[in-house]
């Protein structure tokens, strides 16, 4: 019956009517296509292979009421370093005594002889000292000159001495401080008169005397035997820039560019630079060392990252294959026999061929496919390099204190402002990664 209701409906209905109604049923259903590729483009900003799990505890299985696994050890793994705080013998030894019980009050007590020793940790607040310096004025006789005799503890500029220079320093580079919270530590914990424009100031002397250690730092970049590079996104003025970062083990230089691309790699590290490069995936690095007939090893831990995200569920035998030859290459590089790592070097070629074959025979994974197989050889230069890491891990955690940065204060409100924080957070990370105190190094080179 209904169908023959909607026969009767449709003969009444002209030709153009119907037309109009498919044209707005097309209409709809474009507009909800294209709201469907608005939103998985925005989905992929917070769910994708680079995301960490902590931006998705949302979306996580709360783990509340779970129990361990059976046979399952608590407690660090194997070969953790550990956290233990080592003290040294104490300075001042204090006697404790009484003479009456603190229980019942009674003047009737004799030691046991038992004596418990605690070791106390304290803190003497320092003493502000505010000193006048009568600089005697001098005539040289001789060439004429007329100076002012000096100190070495008498600072360039401002009113403020070298140690106070280094605190508001290590405070806002070092813990990431803002002006005004650093200001509130120094006039209430250390009784130091300050406003938020003399911090600000004092930042700012301090990374244009320092430019000299930057500039030394970015000669020892160049002639450096492995450096790792990686950029990550910072707003200067609500303008998009890039923070870059090459480094080591024992280097760290930051640079900010507004391109993501470029020539930063080339005017870094120069065209004479004889090191190996570790990076990720992105052009500009590939481009430079092409050009430049430079060593460079891709990042496994993004490429098996990747392959996870898009082969676990649906192709979970490709992810293994994938990790297979991960552990390949791991093995090769451990080999001390030249031979032995060109023949594994041959071996994982040919394993990642296949691999890229696969993965190409499903239209899913093909973009992926085409991304691993641009990577070329240099996903296996550490094979015949070993002193080549197997991944940018060094480059990504330099970075992570501008990422701590961004997430406190947004973004920079000055040009001035991307030198400050270029010269101070590569130096800092440098002694840091040296073994060296940061704050009593930035005092003896203030």
């Amino acid at each position: 019956m209904s169908v023959m209701i909607l026969a009767k409906s449709l003969k009444e209905k002209s030709k153009k009517e119907l037309i109009d109604e498919y044209i707005e049923l097309y209409k709809k259903h474009m507009n909800l296509e294209k709201e469907k590729e608005k939103l998985e483009k925005e989905l992929k900003k917070y769910k994708n292979a680079n995301t960490p799990s902590s931006a998705n505890k949302h979306i996580m299985v709360d783990t509340q009421g779970l129990k361990a696994k059976r046979g399952a050890k608590r407690g660090a793994p194997k070969g953790h370093k550990g956290a233990t705080l080592i003290l040294p013998g104490p300075n001042v030894i204090v006697p404790v005594t009484t003479n009456k019980c603190l229980i019942c009050k009674s003047p009737n007590i004799e030691p046991t002889g038992y004596i418990k020793k605690r070791t106390i940790i304290c803190y003497q607040k320092a003493k502000v000292v505010i000193k006048r310096y009568d600089q005697v004025e001098y005539r040289c006789l001789n060439g004429f000159h007329v100076f002012l005799a000096t100190r070495k503890d008498i600072p360039e500029k401002g009113l403020y001495d070298k140690t106070i220079q280094s605190l508001v320093n290590y405070y806002k580079f070092k813990a990431r401080l803002p002006h005004n919270i650093i200001v509130d530590v120094m006039n209430n914990i250390h009784d130091v008169p300050m406003t938020d424009p003399t911090s600000l100031a004092i930042t700012r002397r301090a990374s244009e005397k320092l430019e000299p250690l930057y500039q030394d730092l970015e000669n020892e970049i160049k002639q450096a035997d492995v450096v790792g590079g990686d950029e990550t996104s910072f707003s200067v003025k609500g303008v998009n820039h890039w923070v870059w970062v090459f480094c080591n083990a024992l280097l760290s230089l930051f640079k900010f560019k507004k391109e993501r691309g470029g020539d930063i790699v080339e005017k870094t590290l120069g065209k004479d630079f004889k090191g190996k490069l570790v990076s990720d995936g992105w052009r500009t690095y590939m481009s430079y060392s092409e050009e430049y007939g430079i060593e460079l090893q891709r990042c496994w831990d993004h490429l098996r990252r990747e392959v996870k995200h898009e082969c676990k569920e649906k192709h979970p035998d490709l992810y293994k294959w994938c990790c297979d030859i991960y552990f390949m290459v791991k093995k090769g590089r451990k080999y001390k026999q030249e031979w032995r790592r060109h023949d594994m070097h041959a071996k994982c070629k040919a394993e990642l061929a296949m691999l890229i074959n696969h993965m190409k025979a499903h239209r899913n994974l093909r973009k992926l496919a085409t991304k691993i197989e641009n990577g070329k050889d240099y996903w296996f230069t550490t094979i015949l390099h070993p002193e080549l890491p197997m991944d940018n891990n060094e480059s990504e955690r330099s970075l992570r204190p501008f990422v701590l940065i961004r997430k406190i204060i947004g973004c920079l409100r000055s040009e001035l402002g991307k030198k400050n924080y270029e010269v101070m957070m590569s130096l800092i990370s440098t002694w840091q990664k040296q073994g060296k105190n940061a704050f009593h190094t930035l005092e003896a080179s203030l």
